[in-house]
């Protein structure tokens, strides 16, 4: 009977406010809490609260029906990035979450050295993805800061340093243009060094420009180009299509990255009541790509120089893709191969010999 009087006197509070808040101007959350919302691009609207089984309600005269026990956060309909890429309606499980905070991910990769004279590597890298509209959601900028540590194992022909890092930023910016097209423009600036190698050397800008065409609702044509900045590679092709003929499959034949991927699972942590928000899918992938990069470096003797590494890599792997609360993660085991060491100082290639790879990784 208590509990009964005091959820009737908390509705006759909520009378009164909001007769009170009737008579005040009404305004409106910035747009810019949730950049990425499928709401109305000139404000964002709070969604209608939902009443769950076993919550308290009660009905205003304006119509509104507040609830007196908070139901759990949930996550609301959200424009994410891989749908920004590539657009095909649905709405499944990426990797993303609300507002303008899209990732924290934490990868670890691992190439074993191999013969006398092979070289290895262990990788740690950290970043974060954010999502702004630029002006517009329509127009998102994505920024994504990261920092990585390389440990190197050899080889023994070469006076290379045990340690190399990297320091950068990616703007990446996505207008769309038309119903159909969606320009992907790129900036990286960056600092890749060992700490002791030039300064001028070490800072770098490498980007790409390329452009998203959507032929079907399920077919899209990608086509551009990407400056790496290295005295191996200056510039790369970008060339390919994104076929994705139902949503248990994805074909992302895209040179330098194509990747093949099958959904194989989908769990639900809690139930019904919360679908997006505690759904995780299982995903096996077949993938390939270039690997590397350039950095100033000191040697024992004192003199400067400028360090590139390159290969190719294709690989096995399983992924699990959720929703907002969830971390995602990742495992590969890959073949390496057509490894080579350049060093400016030298002007010649040095063939370090093939490998294997194995890769983690987790993203919030």
């Amino acid at each position: 009977m208590a509990s009964r009087r005091m959820a009737h006197g908390v509705c006759l509070l909520l009378w009164l406010s909001s007769l009170a808040m009737a008579q005040m101007p009404a305004t409106q959350d910035s747009p810019m809490d949730n950049p990425f919302s499928e709401q109305n691009p000139t404000f964002y609207q709070q969604p209608d609260m939902q009443v769950l089984p076993g919550q308290a309600s009660c009905q205003l005269p304006m119509g509104k029906t507040f609830v007196i026990e908070p139901a759990p956060p949930q996550c609301p309909p959200a424009m994410t990035l891989g749908d920004l890429l590539f657009a095909d309606g649905r709405k499944t499980p990426s990797d993303y979450r609300c507002g303008s905070f899209q990732k924290l991910s934490f990868v670890n990769t691992y190439l074993p050295r191999m013969g006398s004279n092979g070289f290895g590597l262990d990788d740690a890298e950290l970043t974060s993805v954010w999502g702004v509209p630029f002006p517009n959601q329509d127009a998102p900028l994505v920024i994504t800061p990261g920092i990585a540590t390389h440990w190197l194992d050899g080889p023994s022909s070469l006076d290379i340093p045990a340690q190399l890092h990297d320091v950068y930023t990616e703007f990446r910016w996505l207008p769309k243009i038309g119903d159909r097209f969606r320009a992907d423009v790129a900036v990286q600036p960056g600092y890749f060094s060992d700490w002791d190698g030039s300064s001028t050397r070490a800072l770098r800008f490498t980007g790409h420009v390329s452009g998203i065409f959507d032929w079907t609702p399920t077919f899209q044509l990608v086509l551009g180009a990407a400056y790496l900045d290295r005295p191996d590679i200056q510039v790369l092709p970008i060339a390919g299509f994104i076929w994705k003929p139902d949503p248990d499959s994805e074909y992302r034949l895209v040179f330098p990255a194509p990747k093949i991927a099958w959904r194989v699972g989908k769990s639900q942590l809690i139930g019904p009541a919360l679908p997006d928000m505690w759904t995780i899918e299982s995903w096996i992938y077949l993938g390939g790509e270039l690997g590397g990069g350039t950095w100033a470096i000191r040697h024992r003797d004192g003199s400067s120089d400028l360090m590139s590494y390159s290969d190719w890599r294709v690989f096995l792997g399983m992924e699990t893709k959720s929703r907002c609360f969830i971390p995602s993660t990742q495992i590969e085991i890959g073949y390496v191969f057509h490894r080579r060491i350049h060093l400016a100082s030298i002007g010649e290639d040095v063939d370090v010999g093939n490998t294997l790879m194995v890769r983690a990784g987790l993203h919030y």
